[in-house]
């Protein structure tokens, strides 16, 4: 198996971060949330899904 050099090192960061707040999920929650709120740049949101389309009337199954 090779080992990615980046993902080691993104999986020894996470960790760390984990580690500043013993695992508490809640914690680790408000801290992203904080960075969030103190962020100058805003957060694109996701277009919004075009309509669906009705189905088809003269839709008929294929015979045998």
């Amino acid at each position: 198996m090779i080992i990615d050099p980046i993902v080691e090192r993104l999986h020894k960061q996470r960790e760390e971060y984990m580690e500043q707040f013993h695992y508490d999920l809640d914690a680790i929650i408000r801290d992203i949330k904080a960075h969030e709120a103190a962020c100058e740049t805003h957060l694109l949101e996701a277009p919004a899904s075009p309509p669906l389309k009705p189905a088809t009337q003269g839709i008929r199954f294929a015979r045998r």
